[in-house]
């Protein structure tokens, strides 16, 4: 009993840090900041894995990211 509270803390701790743990990208172009909203509002239908769905997102962020900073030259 005692193992399982342990356990589901534990567990629960480790999903709130995930989740808190967002993208570090601020767009500095309104293209970049679409680009965001677009990769939020995709993922936020993401059915797949968590693996799988956070690397879409990591992938679509990079793609962002190169994405303000040509349109910002």
């Amino acid at each position: 009993m005692r193992k399982t509270k342990l356990l589901l803390i534990i567990s629960i701790l480790f999903c709130l840090v995930g989740c808190a743990a967002g993208s570090s990208f601020h767009p500095k172009t309104v293209e970049g900041a679409n680009c965001k909203a677009q990769c939020a509002k995709d993922m936020a239908g993401c059915a797949g894995s968590s693996y799988s769905c956070d690397r879409a997102a990591s992938t679509c962020m990079d793609a962002c990211q190169d994405l303000d900073s040509l349109t910002k030259k």
